[in-house]
């Protein structure tokens, strides 16, 4: 019994020496963790945005009457335009969130402007994989004709077997890329807003404590 109670003291004693958290000192800490990982989301979209602006370059260097190809519809200049201007707005949106999380000093605030971080993230997402199945799906055919010596594909010149084969080619391409283009967004925002959601889940618990 005597040692139990001497294990008693000393443990008394080293609670006692531990530093005292208030429940203000976690939501800050909570606020600056949210804070640097939406920060971080920021930045990623904007190295993206910068790979993909060198990757033009690149092309217009190789290329350089390529955005002046009479043989490309006009439509697919407008679609690289708009596709740009989401992709800056969504970026303006990162952003705004940012700023929103770092001058949050409510829980239900900083709770509420996580979950929209994370919905603005999955649109982004799901909009940039949109994007690039749509392009493969265009790509594709336009790479089958340009090798075919202008042959008609989709069409009724073209023979059954033939529209089947660049169908099926081209849906397996768009698979592939999406399923790469996924694990990159995967790890570069997934791993992100996966512990945003933790950060929400936690304060979940410290606002039923209150």
């Amino acid at each position: 019994m005597e040692e139990l109670d001497l294990l008693k003291k000393d443990w008394k004693k080293q609670e006692a020496n531990q530093p005292k958290l208030s429940y203000n000192d976690i939501d800050n800490m909570m606020l600056k963790k949210s804070s640097s990982l939406v920060k971080w989301v920021f930045y990623v979209s904007l190295l993206e945005l910068g790979f993909g602006i060198a990757i033009v370059l690149l092309a217009l260097l190789i290329q350089p009457d390529i955005l002046n190809d009479s043989s490309m519809p006009s439509w697919l200049n407008w679609f690289f335009y708009a596709t740009s201007a989401v992709v800056f707005y969504f970026i303006y949106k990162f952003y705004i969130n940012y700023k929103k999380i770092s001058t949050t000093s409510s829980i239900k605030d900083l709770m509420k402007n996580i979950m929209v971080t994370r919905r603005t993230v999955k649109h982004y997402v799901m909009y940039s994989l949109s994007v690039i199945a749509f392009t493969v799906c265009i790509a594709v055919p336009t790479g089958y004709i340009e090798g075919a010596g202008g042959m008609e594909v989709y069409s009724a010149e073209a023979t059954l077997s033939q529209n089947l084969i660049l169908a099926i080619a081209t849906i397996i391409a768009a698979c592939l890329v999406v399923a790469v283009f996924y694990g990159v967004y995967y790890l570069l925002y997934g791993l992100l807003t996966k512990k945003l959601k933790t950060n929400y889940k936690e304060l979940q618990q410290l606002k039923s404590l209150k």
